[in-house]
């Protein structure tokens, strides 16, 4: 069984500059910090046909194994990334990000996420969702205050 579901913002940024800490595995860590730590990131900017493999730990000390990140599609010049995710009770996460611009100094997130957890999947979703809110409020924050 799988769900599906988007979640946009508005960034008062520069469509570059959030394509850039998109990329940066370290303001990945950076955007999630007090909800989930990663161990194991890379520090370069992600490509297209990396697999990346971390141990995940939820609020920085409960131990949730290991997760997989595979970057199947990563398109600069149209500012769109996709993931095929797994771990722990996800079987399968697809994962697709694009920005838009909207001004010059403006641009639109847009998360495209299709969770599958098995029978799991109805309980899962709702974490995934508040995560990704709190992701972009963290990001925000980091971006706007540089």
């Amino acid at each position: 069984m799988t769900i599906q579901g988007e979640i946009t913002r508005d960034y008062p940024v520069n469509i570059q500059t959030l394509w850039d800490d998109i990329l940066d595995p370290t303001a990945l860590s950076e955007s999630m910090e007090g909800s989930v730590s990663y161990e194991g990131l890379p520090t370069e900017p992600v490509y297209e046909g990396q697999k990346i493999v971390v141990k995940l730990k939820r609020w920085g000390w409960f131990p949730m194994g290991s997760w997989t990140m595979e970057v199947v599609k990563l398109d600069s010049a149209n500012y769109s990334l996709e993931s095929r995710e797994y771990g722990g009770l996800v079987k399968c996460y697809r994962h697709r990000i694009e920005l838009v611009p909207t001004g010059e100094d403006t641009c639109r997130y847009t998360d495209y996420i299709d969770l599958d957890a098995g029978v799991f999947t109805r309980l899962v979703f709702p974490s995934f969702k508040k995560l990704y809110e709190q992701r972009h409020e963290k990001r925000m924050a980091r971006l706007v205050k540089r």
